[in-house]
């Protein structure tokens, strides 16, 4: 077996000293999760890289003969050696905290039915991304990270945080029907979608009359070029509030920061065309999207504005919902409409933007009627076409939060209508004045309460403990109704020196197939088509020599991941020397036990460790915290209009709104006031 260094580079049992891929350590029970972190410090801020050390105690579920941990019960615990503390459970069982090896001994005590190992779980719901702390107010507004933005009023955001523990977005794909895209973002890369049936080239492999459309299309254009240029800038920073991936060591994070983006530029500049908006939404919603997030709008009549309807009724029919900014015209939706935003479709859900100390900002439009709810839309940090980052206004920011949000509520509601999806979204909302009577919920977009239990896959890990030779533990996945195609990906993992490291070129035993582990040290092993991957078991075998080892696993369904990536310590042979201060000792763990593993917040195990330069640095030269926010790269504005023309977000006045011409559709970013 090969340990695997960073970049996939091999190393010698000698040369140990460079961490190698992490295997979702900061995950694992009875590993160093502190260890396993790097240490990335923000251009301004400090960045947390743990939560202080852990108490060193193992803890069990103890089970009364007699039915109830009595105080007696409680008390007889107590006196044994090594009982840290012992206490009553709401069920009447008791929970032991213990000090070293006590498993056989706690048996063995008179009155004892049964035992059981209490699993551990990381804290989640934060993010180590350098910008997050100064700039993520949208996420979770500390009263003092809202930059350019005065009053602030701490806790005005989504509560971005505490939706991340129930889902990251994994497997969803997100539509951003837009300008464009930044493939080589730093914050942006990983998330591109790529498209099943068509691979990059010249031929039209899947016959949907679009060559070369294997990450989306640009309809502008009517090329594979999804960037668009210099043309892209305004959905760049769309996508970047949908998906800027968390803990990368780059810039902050999007909503749902393991999302797949589908980019589908429509436009260019500042503006798009509405007759391709309809196109790319029908495309959305044939290629497999949830979501479709629309920043953009204008008055509409006539054929265009049919074959807008028409192709979000399509989405509809096929369970996609559509998210549309409400406009930067400060204008009342109710009675001044503007399209996509004022369509009745049940699938469509219509955005204004708020300010960091909730209020309606100053730009936007709002609606009794027509404006479902508010979401942070001024001064967000986000991504910019130029691998940079930007500061951005508008309801074209507070939109793709909304888009964002519904994809996490698609993830932990897989079998829910668009109608539930949308019911439960606008239910969840935090009430605040300032929007009653501006919106329909007269709320703010509220993520917290999503449900953690209604999350896609879970899995049982058993026989986590063998003697030298080959070990053979049990893996049994769980998960809710989705028919696709399975696959699951077996990572392998050694502690050495309070860190893991990936085993490669390992031989993975499964049912009579055997499989090598690559420089990530997976495998992937096929399911084949399923309705549900429950009861799904898999019992690899793997001819390992002593040691303490990490056994990750990651549904796929379709290619992508559902849910997230689950890592249990697999112990091989005499581990029962002390584990390093601050951290379990797994040399307690029965081997009959189950184990269900725990997530990984934001690790995946395939990928090389990013900590070991800081890519969340700006390029030279520019400060996102102090360059005017919003503002393009020198000689470019894509994100206004040009100056000889009206206001964003109003008709042109040579159009007349009631003719069959609806004039331009514009992108609904806000450019930035000036300021002292």
């Amino acid at each position: 077996m090969d340990l695997v260094g960073h970049q996939g580079s091999r190393l010698p049992a000698h040369r140990r000293g460079v961490r190698a891929v992490a295997v979702v350590a900061a995950a694992l029970t009875g590993f160093g999760g502190a260890a396993a972190v790097d240490a990335l410090t923000g251009p301004t801020v400090a960045v947390a890289d743990h939560f202080g050390p852990g108490d060193g105690l193992t803890r069990y579920v103890v089970t009364a003969a007699a039915g109830d941990a009595t105080p007696g019960f409680l008390a007889g615990l107590d006196q044994q050696d090594g009982v840290d503390s012992a206490q009553r459970l709401y069920d009447g069982r008791a929970l032991v905290a213990v000090d070293g090896p006590a498993l056989p001994r706690l048996r063995a005590l008179p009155g004892v039915a049964a035992v059981e190992l209490s699993p551990s779980v990381p804290v989640l719901g934060t993010a180590s991304d350098p910008w997050y702390a100064s700039h993520g107010w949208n996420l979770e507004n500390t009263g003092d990270n809202a930059q350019g933005q005065s009053p602030v009023l701490a806790d005005a955001d989504i509560d971005g945080s505490a939706g991340w523990d129930a889902s990251t977005g994994a497997g969803i794909v997100v539509a951003v029907v837009d300008t464009g895209f930044d493939s080589d973002h730093p914050d942006l890369a990983d998330s591109l979608w790529t498209n099943p049936d068509e691979p990059c080239g010249t031929v039209d492999v899947d016959g949907n009359g679009l060559a070369g459309d294997c990450h989306g299309w640009n309809f502008t254009t009517n090329s594979p070029d999804v960037d668009n240029g210099a043309g892209g800038s305004h959905g760049a920073s769309v996508a970047g509030v949908i998906g800027a991936r968390k803990d990368n060591g780059t810039g902050s994070a999007g909503v749902a920061p393991d999302v797949t983006l589908m980019p589908l530029a429509i436009g260019s500049g500042g503006t798009v065309d509405v007759n391709l908006g309809a196109e790319a939404i029908r495309y959305a919603a044939d290629h497999g999207a949830a979501v479709v997030n629309a920043s953009w709008g204008g008055p509409g009549t006539g054929p265009q504005l049919d074959a807008l309807r028409a192709a979000i009724a399509y989405a509809e029919a096929r369970g996609v919902l559509v998210v549309a900014a409400a406009g930067n015209d400060s204008g009342d939706r109710d009675t001044a409409p503007v399209y996509p935003a004022s369509l009745t479709e049940p699938n469509v859900v219509t955005v204004g933007n708020s300010t960091a100390a909730d209020t309606v900002a100053a730009s936007s439009a709002y609606g009794a009627t027509s404006v479902d709810l508010f979401a942070p839309g001024e001064l967000v940090f986000t991504t910019w076409n130029d691998g940079d980052y930007r500061l951005v206004s508008g309801t074209s920011i507070a939109a793709p939060q909304v888009a964002a949000a519904l994809a996490l509520y698609r993830a932990t509601m897989p079998t829910a209508s668009t109608a539930e999806l949308r019911a439960a979204l606008l239910a969840d909302v935090d009430p605040i004045a300032a929007f009653t009577g501006r919106s329909v919920t007269g709320g703010r977009l509220d993520v917290s309460r999503l449900d953690p239990g209604a999350a896609s896959v879970g899995y049982r890990f058993t026989s986590m403990t063998a003697p030298v030779g080959p070990a053979t533990p049990l893996v049994r996945a769980t998960g809710p109704e989705l028919a696709g195609t399975y696959e699951l990906v077996l990572g392998l993992g050694m502690e050495h020196g309070g860190e893991i490291w990936a085993l490669s070129g390992e031989p993975v035993t499964i049912a009579g197939t055997t499989l090598t582990t690559d420089d990530a040290g997976q495998v992937t092993v096929p399911l084949g088509a399923l309705t549900t991957v429950e009861g799904q078991e898999l019992a690899p075998s793997i001819d390992l020599a002593t040691g303490r080892y990490a056994l990750s696993a990651q549904l796929l369904v379709d290619g992508q991941p559902f849910g997230a990536t689950y890592a249990a310590p697999l112990l091989v042979g005499d581990t029962s020397t002390p584990a390093p201060a601050g951290t379990t000792d797994p040399g307690t763990r029965d081997p009959g036990t189950t184990d269900p593993g725990t997530p990984s917040p934001g690790t995946d195990p395939g990928t090389t460790d990013p900590g070991t330069t800081d890519p969340g640095t700006p390029s030279p030269g520019t400060d996102p915290g102090t360059t005017d926010p919003g503002t393009p790269s020198p000689g470019t504005d894509p994100g206004t209009t040009d100056p000889g023309t009206t206001d964003p977000g109003t008709p042109s006045p040579e159009t007349d709104p009631g003719s069959t011409d609806p004039g331009p559709t514009w992108l609904f970013y806000t450019p930035p006031s000036p300021r002292d």
